[in-house]
């Protein structure tokens, strides 16, 4: 039991790390199929992560040293059938004429079965409840989730070890199967209780009508990859010099979207278009204004008051216009990011006569 409990500490221990690395997929997914992340499900979907993670942590762990593992001569795979039925009558000293040692059955082999088998009873809750499984699918899923950590075992952790350090046994696969198949039974009565998945989906694709800050966001950091790789391309095809590369990573905001309807590859994953205030197509010359200005802000103004700064004489009045002029341009940013948080009109979009629209609407329902 001292084991199991430091084996699950290390699982929650990696698991912000693991969790972390999942986060930024699993936002673009939500955001991309339901404009929005919804906090219940990620609550869902990251327990799910934890539990798989206690689950192949119970399997590998303890790891022993490479030594050790050289050293051992035992089998490395159990291929009978029923073998445990053998295990734990070989453990107890039950007779048929003595009935009191029957609780001799109740041992470390028997335990073990219970224990493999109760592995994945939550694989089949989750895989019934919010992947929506068939019984036959949670059947297959929880033999292949079974198989791997099998083959885990055999290969020696995927070959790192000379030989598997644990045995690759059949049992095994038939009791983590039979779990999952009984977690598939086992949240039946509590379906109705907890929330539906269905109503998710619901809650989610109304909120995603709506662009939330995040959202944006997300679109935004999307391109800058895309934007710094195109520059980068440019500058390598052609050696220009000075602060072309940066002319070019701008290009990418201010004239693609010209050419694709308002378009970068951020906002078409992230599922938002720009439009006319009145919602029709926009044209060509209101998405121009509305990126020059909206970049205007962003990148212009900090490089019209950082050389202004330059060229001040380093005296008081100038110091202090200085870092007026700063603070002034991060008010403006914060106070344009407080109206996104608030889907209010923005200056950018007031002066262009554009807005940025939802098409989660009109894909969700196909």
């Amino acid at each position: 039991m001292e084991i199991y409990r430091e084996v699950i500490w290390q699982a929650l221990v990696a698991f912000p790390l693991i969790a972390g690395m999942f986060t930024v997929p699993y936002m673009i997914y939500n955001y991309h199929k339901f404009g929005s992340v919804l906090s219940l499900r990620i609550l869902i979907v990251y327990s799910f992560i934890l539990y798989l993670l206690c689950a192949y942590y119970l399997v590998i762990l303890p790891l022993p040293t490479r030594a050790e593992v050289a050293a051992m001569t035992g089998p490395r795979t159990q291929l009978v059938p029923f073998h445990f039925l053998q295990d734990i009558l070989k453990e107890s000293h039950a007779s048929l004429t003595d009935p009191a040692s029957w609780l001799t059955l109740v041992n470390q082999a028997l335990f073990q079965v219970v224990f493999n088998v109760a592995m994945t009873v939550p694989f089949g809750v989750y895989l019934r409840y919010y992947f929506r499984c068939s019984l036959r699918k949670t059947i297959l899923l929880s033999f292949l989730l079974s198989l791997f950590f099998e083959l885990t075992q055999l290969s020696g952790l995927y070959f790192i070890y000379p030989r598997g350090y644990r045995l690759f046994d059949v049992d095994d696969l038939m009791a983590n199967t039979l779990g999952g198949a009984v977690g598939y039974f086992a949240v039946a009565p509590f379906l109705k209780l907890l929330p539906a998945r269905e109503k998710m989906d619901k809650t989610s694709f109304r909120r995603g009508q709506e662009i939330s800050l995040g959202r944006r966001v997300m679109a935004f950091l999307l391109d800058i990859p895309i934007a710094g790789l195109l520059a980068v391309l440019g500058l390598t095809v052609i050696p220009w010099k000075g602060s072309y590369g940066m002319l070019l990573f701008l290009s990418y905001y201010i004239l693609l979207p010209v050419f694709w309807r308002g378009l970068t590859v951020g906002k078409r994953i992230m599922r938002i278009r720009v439009v006319a205030e009145n919602g029709q197509k926009a044209l060509w010359n209101q998405i121009l204004l509305r990126n020059i200005c909206l970049w205007s802000l962003l990148y212009l103004t900090p490089q019209v008051i950082y050389h202004l700064g330059m060229d001040g004489e380093g005296t008081f009045r100038a110091l202090f216009l200085y870092g007026l002029s700063y603070g002034g341009w991060c008010f403006m940013l914060f106070f344009e990011l407080v109206g996104m948080a608030r889907h209010r009109t923005l200056f950018y979009e007031r002066i262009s006569g554009t807005k940025e629209i939802s098409v989660i609407e009109e894909k969700g329902k196909n």
